[in-house]
């Protein structure tokens, strides 16, 4: 049965009030105010694996570090379109749930900050990663959120209202599909990056030149980029860094690098950038992913480590578990674990910021070059 979003507010702790709805994610941790845009972009040159009579279109999300917030809406967490099929995934009602993110708000100028791109796991939207994305913006990052045309589901929503659902059921798929998917994505990293590297570069991508924040462009370092993934997002992410060398760190949250017995390229021929895997003590428990990390293990020369978090579920890594209630919770303990769903926010975009800012920022003093202290975490490798 659905929850309402104020009772979705009142039992998880997370929500504030605000105009025109209730938050629902934790708090920034970083001290600067974010912005939010979404680009529509077409790739002109490759035909759709999917729909081969069209060309490949994208949906993506940008956050970024904002210069003033004041004037600006905070955004909606979804889309009064997608509404029904998220809610029927989460057993939650959203109207009204708000971000922090603020609407079109100018970016903030003064710097060119790291690019990170985010991709969801399979069947999943990128809404889902929105709270990891603006905490990231929040301290200093442009991320850019990725839907996967005809995988993410429950669909994808493009200008106008036109809505594109999943080629196949995200549960009911083969390895072909899952490899067809795969190398979807993989293109779709590098077409990303394309379009970004020419934003950076004073060009409009969106495929209708709607007009885009300020000083978006100029806030891009293409120099300096990140891929974090969930699920086989995160076996994308690592895979998108052997194939483009303009990633230079990666992080899997909760994904096997490889597609069912079938390993990745990043597995079998090794990466020489660096690699963060987080795993879910139900992950542990199957150990599904076992194989896929000791061939990367015994091959990949770049900097890695593979950490666990104790009392933690497949979903804990994406906004579910504060969006399900307390109340709700014991239901979903397929999808999200016991741990509380502040903590697992805190230390899930604690241990992906210390990436990045060791990586992409040179920083010598994260939580990944100190003794670990928090009791949910242990080192695998």
């Amino acid at each position: 049965m659905a929850v309402s979003v104020c009772a979705l507010a009142a039992t998880s702790g997370v929500a504030e009030a605000g105009p025109g709805g209730v938050g629902v994610l934790p708090s920034q941790s970083g001290a600067l105010p974010v912005g939010t845009t979404t680009l529509h972009l077409v790739d002109a040159e490759r035909p759709d694996p999917f729909q081969p009579d069209r060309s490949r279109e994208l949906m993506v999300s940008v956050f970024y570090p904002a210069a003033d917030v004041n004037r600006y809406p905070r955004s909606h967490y979804v889309s009064t379109e997608l509404i029904p099929g998220l809610e029927k995934t989460l057993g939650v009602e959203l109207p009204g749930a708000l971000t922090h993110a603020h609407r079109e708000a100018p970016a903030r100028a003064s710097s060119a900050y790291p690019v990170v791109l985010y991709t969801p796991g399979a069947g999943v939207s990128r809404i889902l990663g929105t709270g990891l994305a603006e905490d990231l913006a929040s301290r200093g990052y442009v991320v850019v959120t990725i839907d996967h045309t005809y995988e993410s589901g429950p669909a994808v929503e493009f200008p106008g209202g036109r809505i594109v659902r999943p080629a196949a059921a995200p549960n009911g798929f083969d390895t072909a599909i899952r490899e067809k998917y795969i190398a979807a994505r993989l293109l779709d990293f590098r077409f990303v990056l394309d379009s970004l590297t020419g934003l950076a570069a004073g060009t409009n991508p969106d495929a209708e030149s709607d007009a885009l924040p300020a000083d978006l462009g100029r806030v891009l370092d293409m120099d300096r980029v990140g891929a974090v993934g969930h699920s086989s997002g995160g076996y994308a992410a690592v895979e998108a860094m052997h194939e483009d060398r303009r990633i230079d760190a990666a992080v899997d949250m909760d994904g096997q690098i490889g597609v069912d017995e079938a390993f990745g390229r990043a597995v079998t021929e090794g990466v020489d950038r660096p690699t963060l895997v987080l795993t879910s003590s139900q992950i542990e428990e199957v150990g599904d992913g076992n194989p896929s990390f000791d061939a990367f293990w015994q091959r990949a020369t770049g900097w890695k480590r593979h950490l666990a978090i104790a009392n933690s579920a497949h979903y804990d890594f994406t906004d579910m578990p504060s969006l399900v209630p307390a109340v709700a919770r014991p239901a979903a303990s397929t999808y999200i674990g016991t741990i509380d769903p502040d903590r697992i926010a805190a230390l899930v975009r604690g241990y992906v910021a210390a990436m990045f800012d060791k990586f992409l920022r040179g920083n010598t003093d994260t939580v990944l070059d100190r003794p670990i202290t928090e009791p949910e975490v242990t080192t695998i490798r």
